[in-house]
């Protein structure tokens, strides 16, 4: 949840895009950075599985499984999926270890998934709008449950929960 002192505005839809673009590219240099210091990496929920860190050009990063696969994921990719956790409000779970159509189609969404599980959940969480509360004309307060591929904004109001466009709610600012 963002801080509600940080918003200039209660305007969720100025607020969004300013913050939703600033925080994506913040947490894909964290996520750079600590490639380049850590260059191996142990992937969290599975034992014994390792991604090497084996360079970045303008457009990709490049990873390796030691004696497995080499994977090229473009930086679009990553800010994508980075633009989708902080949408959700929370990582998928790593689902483990690839399968032999994972390897055989060269699937990116598996090594995306280990690349998002580098940094920790708490840095996502606290720059997602998931969990911050609106107002809403007739509905009242509410806290935000996620935020659509759409736009749309998903709501949970004391009475219900409703799936709003962003012109209809406004920010609470504390």
């Amino acid at each position: 949840m963002i801080e509600p002192l940080k918003f200039e505005s209660p305007d969720f839809s100025e607020v969004f895009e300013t913050f939703e673009n600033m925080y994506v590219e913040e947490l894909t240099t964290m996520m750079i950075d600590k490639l380049f210091e850590e260059k191996t990496l142990s992937i969290p929920g599975i034992e014994n599985e390792i991604l090497e860190f084996a360079g970045r050009t303008n457009y990709k990063i490049r990873l390796k499984r030691p004696n497995k696969n080499v994977w090229s994921i473009p930086l679009q990719d990553i800010r994508d999926s980075i633009k989708k956790v902080l949408r959700e409000g929370k990582l998928l779970p790593v689902e483990g270890k690839p399968t032999a159509a994972d390897e055989k189609n060269k699937n990116h969404n598996l090594p995306l998934n280990w690349l998002l599980h580098i940094l920790p959940e708490d840095e996502y969480r606290k720059r997602s709008f998931v969990g911050n509360i609106v107002q809403h004309p007739t509905l009242g307060e509410g806290e935000m449950l996620r935020i659509t591929d759409s736009g749309n904004i998903e709501v949970k109001f004391a009475a219900r929960t409703a799936m709003l466009k962003p012109n209809f709610i406004q920010l609470k600012l504390k």
